[in-house]
């Protein structure tokens, strides 16, 4: 990629206080950003192997970082600066990395937030387990420690040669995390080749971008969508790079300054497009839309039909606008499921099973299912972009629980999909397994239970569940996306003997999830619940609870439960309409009042 010696744009970047002057980067400049990086870290004696963890925003200072760790041999993982406290100090304990560069603060919807605190600590703790490294972007003086400044850090490489390191397909290359129900998060290590591989597969062959093209999608540094969309680049197209609110100073701006770069290939989540519709904000009648832009992108969620329909007239359908949807996630750092230019997209499905992924549907027995039944979305055949391996599983334990310990030598990925008979479109139709997935922002519940048997909730807090709710089922329901709902056992001192919990726990409660995850981990409901149920093993009812919730008194029929269980899920039957739920206790409230 970098040996294109090009003066043509490689990088746009631009953050939300020069959205209409971005900084832009030719290919020339890109390398030369990497080679000073690159030899900067080898002169602090990195070696092949080591990891370097970045807290940061999304520009090319990021991607420049990521770029030189790869040239070098050296792994890379990345967190986003909003990452609380706890799931900082959880992933980095994992880590153990040799070099923690990290942002001491970050701007976002025109505000400036300190996270000095919060690096210094993770910091200290990283320190009692071994050697390591803070360089720190910004102002150094609050950050405690004795941090290297940026400056100082890459000044150690001046005026050597960048000399690639000769690799392995295997090699390690990044680690991002996973979103596991039990236990501290995996780490899933992705190779060199691997990334290589679906990066030009995906973006030359499904989304057929190359040289002319400008590319631009939403996402975070801390989301695996960040290391995917660094595919493009692959092709030769010019990458634009985001870091703050799409909706600062307003939704309209935002789109009209990143539009004014000329894109051609424009992406983001469903949730991101369920705001725009919900403010009738449509970027065709604006007059805004780049002459050339040809491809809108979908993912991290479920695009339900009406929202697929609304966001193709958003855009323009009489311009010839081409809508992809794709699925896949962070274990494979791709899709298993994606959208072509070649064939008809049709709303809330997508087009294709991923070139070269042998993706079938199966029953809970293991059986492959005709179209039309919804089943395991499972690949029966190895692929280029599996993970190398896990963090700290020198056994392979842990990686062939998570995807073969259901199906002999097949995937199962989680996903419940089905293939539309006449189409041959894929609907998917939400995670088969208890991981929660808001706004595409995939995290276990076992995250939000270690919030809510923090001591200061044990006084309050008897037990808790947490499940995602998506209900699709028109006309009446049709969630854009999947929405988080906690349930709460309250001790009888703290019980609000109604459905709504007190309103100061409730507000302790989530601002202690912000503070030690983030903002988007906070439910959507929280309600109190006078029984939290569980199986004969002492199990949660997640994946059964989300059942009921997403389908209804419906669906809790159709469970495949002990009597006992199905008695203590009937109670949640009434959350299924949740809108209502709320509208009641809202009423009570007033009535008191």
């Amino acid at each position: 990629m970098l040996s294109r010696k090009q003066t043509g744009t490689a990088v746009i970047d631009m953050v939300e206080g020069n959205l209409f002057d971005p900084e832009k980067y030719s290919w020339n400049e890109l390398r030369g950003l990497v080679k000073r990086y690159a030899n900067a870290l080898r002169a602090s004696d990195a070696v092949k192997g080591d990891i370097v963890a970045l807290v940061g925003g999304n520009c090319v200072r990021s991607l420049a970082l990521l770029l030189a760790t790869t040239a070098i041999g050296v792994v890379f993982s990345s967190f986003a600066t909003d990452i609380g406290e706890k799931a900082l100090d959880d992933r980095l304990g994992v880590l153990r990395p040799r070099f923690v560069f990290a942002e001491s603060g970050y701007s976002y919807n025109g505000k400036t937030i300190d996270i000095s605190r919060k690096i210094s600590s993770a910091y200290a703790n990283l320190r009692q387990q071994g050697k390591c490294e803070l360089v720190v972007i910004g102002p150094t003086e609050s950050v405690q420690g004795t941090p290297t400044s940026f400056d100082d850090f890459i000044n150690r490489g001046e005026g050597a040669e960048l000399v690639y390191e000769q690799l392995p397909f295997e090699s390690p290359a990044v680690v991002m995390f996973s979103s596991g129900t039990t236990g501290v998060p995996k780490g899933i290590v992705h190779s060199h080749g691997g990334l290589l591989m679906v990066g030009l597969k995906e973006y030359v062959l499904h989304n057929n971008l190359g040289p002319e093209d400008v590319h631009f999608h939403f996402s975070g540094i801390g989301w695996t969508l960040w290391n995917i969309s660094i595919g493009a680049l692959f092709t030769g197209s010019t990458l634009v790079l985001y870091d703050g609110s799409p909706f600062y100073p307003s939704p309209e701006r935002f789109l009209e300054g990143v539009f004014a770069q000329g894109l051609t290939s424009f992406g983001a989540g469903p949730r991101y497009y369920s705001e725009l519709q919900k403010r009738n904000i449509k970027p065709y009648d604006l007059k805004i839309l780049p002459p050339k832009l040809h491809t809108i992108l979908s993912t991290g969620a479920l695009l339900t039909p009406a929202l697929a329909t609304w966001l193709v007239s958003a855009f323009g359908a009489e311009n010839n606008i081409c809508q992809l949807s794709m699925s896949g996630g962070t274990e494979l750092c791709g899709s298993f499921l994606h959208g072509t230019r070649s064939l008809p997209s049709y709303p809330g499905e997508l087009a294709v099973k991923s070139l070269g992924m042998d993706v079938a549907v199966y029953s809970a027995e293991g059986t492959e299912l005709p179209d039309g039944e919804s089943g395991e979305l499972v690949c029966r055949k190895p692929f280029p972009n599996m993970p190398a391996m896990f963090l700290n599983d020198e056994k392979r334990e842990r990686y062939y629980n998570s995807y073969f310990s259901n199906f002999p030598h097949v995937w199962t990925h989680g996903d419940f999909i089905q293939v539309n008979p006449e189409t041959r479109g894929i609907y998917v139709l939400g995670r088969s397994d208890g991981v929660l997935n808001p706004s595409g922002i995939r995290f276990g519940s076992s995250e939000i239970y270690n919030i809510t048997s923090m001591p200061q909730f044990t006084s309050s807090i008897l037990d808790a569940i947490v499940v995602g709710q998506q209900r699709v089922k028109p006309p009446m329901y049709s969630d854009p996306t999947e929405s988080v709902v906690l349930f709460i056992r309250c001790t009888p001192s703290a019980s609000s003997g109604t459905l709504t919990p007190n309103p100061k726990l409730v507000k302790q409660l989530n601002d202690a999830i912000a503070k030690d995850l983030t903002r988007r981990h906070v439910p959507a409901y929280i309600f109190e619940a006078p029984e939290i149920p569980y199986n004969a093993n002492g199990k949660k009812l997640e994946i059964q609870l989300k059942a009921v919730l997403c389908g209804g008194r419906e669906a809790l029929e159709k469970l495949k439960t002990t009597k006992e269980e199905k008695a203590l899920l009937v109670w949640y039957v009434k959350f299924f309409e949740v809108e209502k739920i709320v509208k009641e206790q809202e009423g009570r409230r007033g009535a008191k009042l």
